[in-house]
């Protein structure tokens, strides 16, 4: 008798460790989901700010914009690559940071009468060179 009371809890004891396990798994399974959403979302965050940055200072022709702006509207769409600090901070040029995010500006020359009005298509890229986000603007410059 004391045998078969031996044996059904070393059955339950394994039936209850196994359960334990399966529950443990789907936990790690859920908690690695979350973090990869977590950091998901964080390069998407780091990009709309990087995004507003980079739009706000071809606006103002600052950062380095001006000579951009003012080579496009000599009649040549050039095309600008710099990179960005998760911050939303330019880096300095030949200044490398493995975390920074890539930023290309497109910039295309579009004659008016008494102007330019300069396209710009502005892509932010992660790290690893996936497209995080995008924006077309326009930014007029007055003159010949």
């Amino acid at each position: 008798m004391n045998k078969r009371r031996n044996l059904a809890f070393t059955i339950e004891t394994l039936a209850l460790t196994l359960f334990l396990l399966l529950v443990l798994a789907l936990l790690v399974q859920l908690f690695g989901a979350a973090q990869r959403l977590g950091l998901q979302a964080r390069r998407e965050t780091d990009a709309a700010l990087i995004l507003q940055n980079v739009t706000a200072e071809l606006h103002a022709g600052a950062g380095g914009w001006a000579e951009a702006l003012a080579a496009a509207a000599d009649g040549q769409g050039q095309t600008v690559t710099c990179l960005y600090a998760a911050d939303g901070t330019r880096l300095a040029d030949g200044e490398t940071d493995p975390a920074a995010y890539t930023v290309t500006v497109a910039l295309e020359p579009d004659p008016r009468p008494a102007g330019w009005m300069i396209q710009a298509h502005v892509v932010v890229s992660a790290p690893g060179g996936d497209e995080l986000a995008a924006l077309d603007t326009a930014h007029y410059l007055p003159g010949g």
